[in-house]
């Protein structure tokens, strides 16, 4: 397995594994956000604490790292459209509604990527639909690249204070994001724009999230928002370790 696509899944299954403790340290309020009509709201947040152990586990296992993958993105879509799309429709004008729908669409399609990536064994048959995992994941970042320009407060106040010039950034951001992930879509210089993707997400984590998270310890807040963008870092290493021998020509 190529360098880049271990670094990507350790990414992911750390990630996960935050968010698996989170769901435990955080169990109430986790189930205050499961859909009103479910029964066992707090057993449903346990359960999908668990779930991303589980999905951890599997995914560094590289003989479980297909079905693991695979189910992970099945409930992130799960959650986008049980949790985040009737949530957006009652608050359509809330920027972090939308940003939060997104990051699961996000987060759905890096899962099908790394399901795509990992070997087949023996009588195993690739899922044709895990290739839309790419498509998903471009999309995503578009639209996180658009939200740039429609409410660029959100991104100005989460960038570091010592840094120079931070609308500019924030716009040459969106631009960049609309770009990488329009070129993943159309597979056009699509490795090198998934590099690019890793590269950029990663700086996010070190420089942005991991200050906030070191002074704000005890909000689960920063952890979330950190541990997704590194969740999304790791599923660009893996594309762009993984893409065919005719895109990366």
């Amino acid at each position: 397995m190529d360098k880049s696509q271990t670094v990507g899944r350790v990414f992911v299954a750390v990630s996960l594994v935050v968010f698996g403790v989170q769901h435990f340290l955080y169990g109430g309020f986790v189930a205050g956000l499961v859909p009103a009509f479910m029964p066992g709201r707090l057993f449903w947040a346990y359960f999908v604490g668990i779930a991303f152990f589980a999905a951890a586990a599997g995914i560094l296992y590289e003989e479980m790292a297909r079905p693991a993958a695979t189910m992970l993105g099945v409930m992130f879509f799960l959650f986008l459209v049980l949790l985040h799309i009737p949530r957006i429709v009652t608050n359509s004008r809330d920027g972090n509604e939308w940003t939060s729908g997104f990051v699961a669409l996000a987060m759905c399609g890096g899962a099908w990527i790394l399901a795509s990536a990992s070997p087949l064994y023996e009588h195993e048959i690739a899922d044709p639909f895990l290739k839309f995992g790419r498509y998903i994941f471009a999309m995503a970042f578009v639209a996180f690249g658009i939200q740039h320009f429609f409410d660029p407060r959100l991104t100005i106040r989460v960038g570091p204070p010592w840094f120079p010039g931070r609308p500019i950034w924030t716009y040459l951001t969106g631009i960049f994001f609309v770009v990488a992930g329009s070129a993943i879509f159309l597979g056009k210089k699509s490795r090198l724009a998934a590099k690019l993707l890793g590269a950029t997400t990663l700086l996010f984590f070190l420089l942005l999230h991991i200050p906030r998270i070191a002074a704000q310890l005890h909000d689960p807040g920063p952890w979330t928002s950190g541990f997704e963008v590194l969740a999304l870092c790791g599923g660009a290493l893996v594309l762009a370790s993984s893409l065919p021998r005719e895109d990366r020509e």
